[in-house]
């Protein structure tokens, strides 16, 4: 599970799924904004920007995707409603700016991956192949975000911070009422 402290009740996805629209919405602005936030991680570390720019480039790839199945639907992408798990998460305290960035970065990654895997297999039609495809990269770009906190942190203080935002994560998560989002 990517170092989470918690699993999604697989009855999560009968929510999930239940108003495709609205999970799709969700979704492409999810993808929006994990595009954006890596672009900001360019800045803060410039020699890793190949790498950085590559989950970019990949974000904005899904984001693309997602709002294609919206446009088949014909379903506008419509305002941002906001998400709470992720409105949370990072309203979680932070000492180290920086490292809590990575490894809330690396957190929201791994639980998409966790909820692809649930949605490809519960979905049916295109969205199945969408959830299918998309896992991959989500533990790929967990796994990025987690190798850059190691690479400027000391290797304790990583762990340190990650089980303490991975225990508020599974907090987030208990707590978070169902819908058709991602989170």
């Amino acid at each position: 599970m990517l170092g989470l402290k918690s699993a999604t009740d697989p009855e999560w996805t009968k929510t999930a799924l239940s108003n495709e629209g609205a999970l799709l919405h969700d979704h492409a602005h999810l993808e929006r904004k994990a595009a954006g936030n890596a672009l900001t991680l360019v800045g803060q570390l410039p020699d890793h920007a190949p790498e950085i720019l590559e989950v970019v480039h990949e974000e904005l790839e899904h984001f693309e995707r997602v709002c294609g199945l919206l446009e088949k639907r014909n379903l506008p992408l419509g305002p941002d409603t906001g998400n709470p798990y992720v409105k949370q998460l990072t309203e979680v305290g932070g000492r180290r700016r920086l490292l809590d960035r990575l490894l809330k970065m690396g957190l929201v990654e791994a639980r998409s991956f966790e909820r692809f895997s649930l949605l490809a297999a519960a979905a049916s039609g295109d969205l199945t192949e969408l959830y299918r495809d998309l896992q991959e990269s989500e533990a790929g770009h967990h796994v990025l975000f987690v190798k850059l906190a190691y690479s400027k942190f000391p290797r304790d203080v990583v762990q340190k911070r990650w089980d303490e935002l991975a225990t508020a994560e599974a907090e987030i998560v208990a707590n978070t009422p169902w819908g058709p989002r991602i989170h």
